[in-house]
């Protein structure tokens, strides 16, 4: 590869959208349980502006921790392989497991006691249709961009199928989908993204999916305005809500429209396995 042409810059912000979502998510886990950004500013009179050392044999919450499996995943079976995806989270929800889902851990456990993976989450949205919808599927999704930003129908079929392992109804599937296609595009340097997402998904991801993406739901919004990946982060970890998630989805997003280059050196120090993370991101980019 040349090191100074376009594929060092693919690589720069395939690593800053890996690093982008782990740090996100470490820097909004401990603001998720407060709810408003009130009693996140009672609870935190400083600020929250590094991240948090995370618990000893505990390096990840489940947003990072997921990712990082199905990445590592799509290398190791050279592709998509639902059974040994769904493998890999299980064995770390029974190992860690650090902030699972309800979702998640339903699905996961069934696939635990023998359950076929699309089924386990096909159950689990029948059990619990009402509350099954969460963004338990979206946090996770980025590396398939990573590894398909050259493929974009494999893209949106992966991303739909990592998803349905644990949240099969429509708007997470669909959710996934369009996260990973706006990272896909940033990789590629278009930042005005939105409407390249609405076409590729077309009619096939539902109407509600689809009006708030042209509303640009929260991390979508951030990637389009002149704030920093540093300044956005920390917003977000402050500003209530899903602190973790919505934080590591922007990570995500920022890091993959700017390269590694807008974390924050201290940051980049605070990482667990800040290089293992960086070089996993450089080969899901570069995989053929």
């Amino acid at each position: 590869m040349n090191p100074g042409g376009a594929d060092a810059q693919l690589i720069s912000r395939a690593r800053g959208a890996l690093l982008g979502l782990v740090a996100g998510n470490q820097l909004g886990v401990p603001t998720e349980h407060l709810g408003t950004p009130d009693a996140i500013r009672q609870a935190f009179p400083n600020g929250v502006t590094d991240l948090a050392p995370p618990p000893k044999n505990s390096p990840y919450d489940d947003d990072a921790a997921m990712a990082l499996l199905l990445g590592e995943s799509l290398l190791a079976s050279n592709g998509f392989d639902e059974t040994d995806v769904a493998r890999r989270w299980a064995k770390w929800m029974k190992v860690d497991g650090r902030g699972i889902g309800i979702t998640t851990r339903r699905a996961l456990t069934l696939i635990d006691r023998g359950k076929e993976p699309f089924e386990a989450g096909r159950l689990a949205n029948q059990e619990n249709p009402g509350r099954s919808a969460g963004n338990g599927s979206v946090m996770r999704c980025v590396p398939v961009a990573l590894r398909y930003h050259n493929d974009p129908d494999r893209l949106i079929r992966v991303s739909t199928q990592q998803a349905a392992i644990t949240h099969s109804d429509e708007r997470c599937t669909w959710g996934a989908a369009a996260v990973n296609l706006a990272v896909r595009e940033l990789l590629h340097g278009n930042i005005y993204f939105v409407d390249e997402v609405l076409h590729r998904m077309g009619d096939r991801a539902p109407r509600v999916l689809r009006d708030a993406i042209h509303r640009v739901e929260i991390a979508f919004w951030f990637v389009h305005h002149d704030r920093s990946l540093e300044e956005s982060l920390i917003y977000l970890a402050q500003a209530g809500g899903d602190t973790d998630t919505n934080a590591a989805v922007a990570g995500a997003l920022l890091g993959a429209r700017h390269g590694e280059v807008a974390l924050p050196p201290r940051w980049m120090d605070q990482i667990t396995g800040v290089e293992g993370i960086a070089q996993l991101a450089e080969r899901l980019v570069t995989a053929l």
